[in-house]
């Protein structure tokens, strides 16, 4: 791949790109990347590249005629037609997304800005893609052009030294990164997580996806509800792909389960294995599901599980439970155990609770036990 820079800066540029893992990417041939000073095109002696814009206003704006010849010169180093980004706040926000789309482009150019900006009439001739690295202004185009060089090229083949690193840093799948951890296991009182030490790597493999999740949902709640959207979307297709149900369902709903992780993983398993075959959860007056409804099962953390289909869903009063009841719902034997530990649920999780408040109480079968 190859990567040019179009910039009045090429020193800033050069100091950058030839430093670290990016630098040695470029010395062991792996991807290229070039900048060229657009001073180099200006037709006047004084090699200035800017002038005032129509219809005044304050600052310099830079000309078509430097910036469009120093765009032709690289055209002409090379077959084919590069994709021309120009460095604007104005334009699509930098994603990893879009990291990965440049990535497999066989040449970008970066055209970088620098005062007011530069004519309209050359970024249109050029056909730029405008591309900006967050809502906010620099003074330039060059640290958003060495951004997008250093995010692209890392992703070329050879780049990083372990090509499979990247793949579960932050935004690559979706999420950010779970937390990292380094010797020595115990400093200032806090210790590693005992899961990384135990050398289990599929232990291992489970708790940094479960982290990833977390951290995702802790910080960057967009983030997550995005990647849960997806996954149920996928889940769902999955289970209508491989059941193939002959009535034509027109809505499914979606519920987490568990008041904690534990739990949650609990209850789920308990479903898999067809001892839960009954829940309950409080009434708000308006909804009670019908027969046949189809429902997705998630985790505490929102990944979807299951499928279950209603059978049949009644609103009772909490304290009219049965003991059939209790036993349909699979996690207690006797009435007084199931009454403690929801009263407790309800007191704690949802805040209030009344020995007469109304629930519903829905019987279900296991439609999709997932992959």
């Amino acid at each position: 791949m190859r990567i040019d820079i179009a910039t009045l800066f090429t020193d800033m540029c050069d100091s950058v790109i030839h430093e670290s893992i990016i630098g040695r990417g470029i010395k062991n041939g792996h991807i290229e990347i070039y900048s060229h000073d657009i001073r180099e095109y200006t037709e006047n002696k004084h090699r200035r590249v800017d002038d005032k814009p129509y219809g005044g206003g304050t600052g310099m704006l830079m000309q078509a005629q430097p910036v469009f010849d120093c765009i032709s010169a690289i055209k002409s180093q090379r077959e084919g037609k590069p994709r021309i980004i120009y460095m604007s706040p104005q334009g699509e926000v930098l994603t990893q997304k879009k990291v990965q789309e440049f990535a497999a482009e066989p040449w970008l150019i970066l055209l970088c800005g620098h005062y007011e900006g530069i004519d309209q009439r050359v970024l249109d001739e050029l056909e730029c893609e405008e591309l900006s690295v967050g809502n906010y202004v620099l003074t330039g185009g060059e640290l958003p052009a060495l951004i997008v060089a250093d995010a692209v090229a890392r992703l070329q083949p050879g780049v990083l030294p372990n090509e499979d690193a990247y793949s579960i840093e932050s935004h690559y799948n979706g999420l950010l990164e779970y937390p990292q951890y380094t010797r020595p296991d115990e400093w200032h009182g806090r210790r590693v997580p005992e899961t990384l030490l135990t050398g289990d790597h599929g232990t291992v493999t489970e708790w940094q996806n479960r982290e990833a999740l977390r951290v995702t949902r802790r910080k960057r709640p967009d983030m997550y509800n995005e990647y849960i959207y997806r996954a149920v979307d996928e889940f769902w297709h999955q289970f209508l792909s491989e059941k193939k149900p002959e009535e034509n369902i027109t809505s499914v709903g979606k519920s987490n389960i568990g008041k904690d992780p534990a739990t949650s993983e609990k209850l789920i398993k308990l479903i898999k294995r067809g001892k839960k075959r009954a829940r309950i959860y409080r009434s708000d007056g308006t909804y009670l599901p019908k027969k046949g409804t189809y429902s997705i099962i998630a985790d505490w953390d929102g990944i979807p599980r299951c499928v279950i289909k209603t059978i049949r869903a009644q609103v009772i009063r909490f304290n009219e439970i049965t003991l059939e009841q209790v036993l349909k719902m699979g996690e207690d034997d006797n009435i007084e155990d199931w009454l403690t530990r929801h009263k407790d649920f309800f007191m704690t999780v949802e805040g209030n609770f009344s020995e007469d408040m109304p629930i519903i109480y829905e019987e279900f079968r296991l439609e999709y036990k997932g992959k």
